[in-house]
């Protein structure tokens, strides 16, 4: 079994708006909604290959609420911690004319350092079984950049394989962490959870 791991996930609204133009009001022709973020990008393609995962990691308030119904829905298995601020919201504007891609990314919640311990122990509850835990995408607010590179020198430890795909100062901390694949060392993984979230958006 593989976890993979989503601190920032979101709902992910994309819409179809034909000659969208800045400054202007449009009616979008048609919307798309679904749970986002890397990681549950990643447990998405890997359900897709009839391969077992577990998604995890930080959702809270009535969007994080529709991120694991919207999982559900999917038939993807997750186990996310519940937090008191509010998961993001993330809008993509598609125009089939032009075929442009316009996104707009919250911030995404704050995390107080009792939650983020409540998703260490799950790591540690998940790990027993799994044979990769995947961490993917952005930090939230109020965590630091060497949480990724935490979590794997403590799954290490126990002899959990560890894939990292992030960018900037967590990247950089990360790879420190020796994990088993990162984003610098192995582009084609970057790739297939590119390709799995276009093919999302444009399904």
């Amino acid at each position: 079994m593989i976890v993979t791991v989503t601190l920032n996930a979101a709902i992910d609204r994309t819409l179809s708006v034909p000659n969208f133009q800045f400054g202007h009001r449009h009616r979008a022709s048609n919307r798309l909604t679904s749970a986002g973020g890397k990681g549950i990008n990643v447990a998405r393609a890997l359900k897709r290959l009839e391969t077992p995962v577990v998604a995890t990691g930080l959702a809270g308030g009535r969007t994080g609420d529709r991120i694991v119904e919207e999982l559900a829905i999917e038939g993807i298995l997750s186990d996310f911690v519940r937090i008191s601020d509010e998961s993001r919201t993330s809008i993509a504007v598609v125009d089939p004319t032009a075929g442009a891609l316009t996104e707009v990314y919250e911030w995404g919640p704050a995390v107080r350092p009792e939650e983020l311990q409540v998703l260490f122990d799950k790591l540690h509850y998940l790990s027993r079984v799994a044979s990769y835990v995947v961490f993917s995408g952005s930090l939230p607010r109020d965590v630091d950049d060497d949480f990724y590179a935490e979590a794997i020198r403590d799954l290490n430890r126990r002899g959990i394989r560890c894939v990292l795909d992030c960018e900037g100062e967590p990247l950089r901390l990360g790879v420190e962490a020796e994990p088993t694949s990162s984003r610098r060392t192995s582009r084609r993984r970057r790739a297939w959870s590119d390709r799995s979230s276009w093919t999302r958006r444009t399904s």
